[in-house]
């Protein structure tokens, strides 16, 4: 009885070892099996907008593995002592055949998301070796009807000679734009003045976006645009940038104003605008004023002209100066410079013209008037003034003719009173 029990043992025995074995194998078995994972990928760009078209890039690698399987042999002689015998064999992690790489969707409602354009899939890559990686980029596109929202498509790695990899990815899509606003635009502006008009240009989006251009035009063909195109570049998430033109209006009236932004989400153009418009208005200007001119003089005398200079537009002005406009007269200052004016300022300008060199005759003296522009540093010219003067001859006697006349006059007079009275005083002796 004790040697049936003892035999019965010896049996169970050696059937743990074999099952244990047979472990050993399975898990030696399934470790010379390649793995491959996903180590990293991108999506390009960042944030997806409806429509786009984007890449994905994903890296793959096959683990460096080192490994090693062990054999047991178990032998009984005939006494019933067992013996068992462990050999061990070291080796390297296997290459993988990458067949297939593709994007899949598991889920209903990301399945518009993304599908690829072209290829469809990746077949047959090759085989990645022990410890290699591999980058593949995978084109999508997204729906245009395509909701905001967090989506997790999957991309599907085939392996011929091992376990196949789902791995899921993370793709954002955001519909918000670029934005323009009014940062400071005039609604009203002097007819032929520069203004600077300007605008914010906001990025709504969580993500970078490249090539911002902003451009502004009008339908009315008298408007002047300096610049017509300011070019910012890139703009990060959430970032502003305030862009200024120059606005001259050369017609009167009510004239729009269009703002246009392009720029690139990745490579896909993107086009904001924003509409507003200005009033363009004949208004009070920088006026020149003759106070004070001689409308005669002659030859060697000086003649003085006296002008007000009065600042009659809605904001200051410089390097304000009043030039005569002559060639070849001796005027003096040669150029009145008055400097800044504020709003309703007015100066006096005076200027000297000698004439011991000129000839009779009628003159026109005309006076310009410049300043400049506080804001842009532009030269203006007000409307100027023309003074006539005329050059007279100097007369050769310093007592004019009509006081002679009425001197020979009296003494006339005198001598025929003077006649009168004597033969008077004879008539009255001879009585």
């Amino acid at each position: 009885m004790r040697q049936k029990r003892k035999s019965v043992g010896l049996i169970v025995l050696v059937l743990l070892v074999m099952g244990a074995l047979s472990l050993l194998t399975a898990a030696s078995a399934a470790a010379e099996r390649p793995a491959v994972m996903v180590t990293d990928y991108s999506v390009e760009p960042a944030v997806l907008m409806p429509g786009d078209t984007g890449t994905i890039t994903l890296t793959i690698r096959n683990p460096f593995i080192d490994f090693s399987s062990s054999e047991t042999a178990l032998s009984v002689d005939p006494s019933g002592t067992t013996e068992q015998t462990t050999t061990t064999t070291s080796s390297r992690g296997m290459s993988a055949k990458i067949k297939t790489i593709r994007l899949a969707s598991t889920f209903q409602h990301t399945s518009w998301l993304v599908e690829p354009t072209a290829p469809t899939q990746y077949l047959n890559l090759g085989t990645l070796g022990p410890g290699e990686s591999m980058s593949v980029s995978l084109p999508i596109a997204v729906q245009r009807y395509a909701p905001d929202g967090i989506y997790f498509p999957e991309v599907y790695i085939e392996v011929d000679n091992g376990d196949n990899v789902r791995f899921p990815l993370k793709v954002v899509i955001d519909s918000s734009e670029l934005k323009l606003f009014e940062e400071d635009i005039p609604s009203m502006i002097s007819l032929g003045e520069s203004r600077t008009v300007s605008i914010t240009v906001a990025n709504n989006r969580p993500n970078m976006v490249n090539g911002v251009n902003v451009l502004v035009r009008s339908s009315i063909a008298d408007l002047e645009f300096t610049p017509q195109t300011v070019y910012v570049g890139s703009l990060n998430a959430y970032e502003q940038r305030i862009v200024s033109f120059m606005l001259t209006p050369h017609s009167t009236g009510t004239q729009d104003l269009t703002f246009e932004t392009t720029y690139k989400n990745g490579n896909n153009e993107k086009l904001s605008t924003m509409a507003s418009f200005v009033t363009a208005q004949i208004s009070a200007d920088v006026r020149l004023i003759l106070v004070a001119a001689p409308d005669f003089v002659y030859p060697g005398e000086t003649a003085r002209f006296e002008f007000d200079v009065a600042n009659g537009k809605a904001r200051a002005i410089k390097a304000v100066s009043v030039v005569p406009a002559t060639h070849g007269l001796k005027i003096l200052p040669s150029e009145y410079f008055i400097g800044d004016m504020d709003v309703g300022d007015v100066f006096t300008a005076s200027f000297d013209l000698h004439t011991s060199d000129l000839e009779t005759g009628e003159l026109t003296l005309p006076f310009e008037l410049r300043y400049k522009d506080v804001e842009t540093e532009k030269v203006y010219y007000g409307e100027g003034y023309s003074v006539a003067l005329e050059v007279r001859e100097r007369p050769t006697s310093t007592v004019p003719t009509t006081l002679l006349a009425g001197a020979a006059v009296l003494v006339i007079i005198g001598i025929g009173l003077l006649f009168w009275m004597r033969a008077r005083r004879r008539r009255a002796q001879e009585q």
